[in-house]
């Protein structure tokens, strides 16, 4: 397997995510010295690929995760729903805009992607969503504070898949759930980040070029060694035609 770059921690640590339970401040901006990522500097080409060409999942979402989220919660906090690698917060704004009684967060380490997601949620209304800038892999500081967590296209281009799949399990409260989906095909897998540097090198004055990251496509049983990595409760794991899907529910 070609050496898969976690594209979204460039070699320096995003401040970790504390306090999940309480209110979340909107994403802080680009921190100084922190180097720019491929997603930072060709933003507005990844957005578009989220937005208009990448398989929507929001009714299978919503209908997996129903059952931790439509459940009553003692306390009066609410629902706490994370989308992990959220990029311009398509599946967080939606998912604000079909459940106004959740709390939904979107969590990246492109500040220009979170700057774009929190101005079209502004634009749209939605109180209930907001944009963090943080690693993933901070989740587990903050141990049983959500209901559910969303991760699509997000394992292919981290070097560290298990792990953050256990940071996940660790922040999920007791019956949360996850919701994960991994493309099939290596082309579509690898056709975004290409057109990325594509662009890229069309748009910036010539300069030494980087070598073009690579993803990873999961086989069906590295997808399910993956998934069955965490001690969950119950796993449920299909294939449609572009996607390799799994719910995946903590023990209550």
């Amino acid at each position: 397997m070609p050496e898969v770059l976690d594209l979204r921690s460039p070699g320096q640590q995003a401040a970790p995510i504390s306090g999940l339970s309480a209110s979340l401040a909107r994403c802080p901006a680009q921190s100084p010295g922190l180097p720019a990522t491929l997603f930072d500097r060709c933003w507005r080409e990844y957005a578009l690929f989220r937005e208009h060409l990448f398989t929507d999942h929001t009714r299978q979402i919503a209908s997996a995760l129903a059952p931790a989220l439509d459940a009553p919660i003692s306390g009066g906090t609410g629902r706490h729903l994370v989308e992990l690698g959220c990029g311009p917060g398509f599946y967080s704004r939606r998912l604000a805009a079909r459940f106004p009684h959740l709390r939904i967060t979107g969590i990246d380490l492109s500040a220009p992607l979170l700057d774009r997601a929190q101005r079209q949620a502004d634009r749209s209304g939605l109180t209930n969503c907001s944009f963090l800038r943080a690693d993933a892999l901070s989740l587990a500081d903050s141990p049983g504070q959500l209901d559910a967590v969303i991760a699509s296209r997000f394992f292919l281009i981290l070097a560290q898949p298990t792990q953050t799949l256990g940071a996940i399990f660790t922040a999920l409260r007791p019956g949360g759930l996850c919701f994960i989906a991994e493309p099939t095909s290596a082309l579509r897998a690898s056709l975004p980040l290409l057109l990325m540097k594509m662009t890229e090198r069309l748009a910036r004055s010539p300069a030494p070029l980087e070598r073009v990251p690579e993803s990873r496509v999961f086989t069906g049983s590295g997808f399910q060694g993956l998934v069955e990595s965490q001690p969950w409760a119950s796993v449920r794991i299909w294939k449609d035609r572009r996607y390799h899907c799994a719910v995946c529910r903590k023990a209550a």
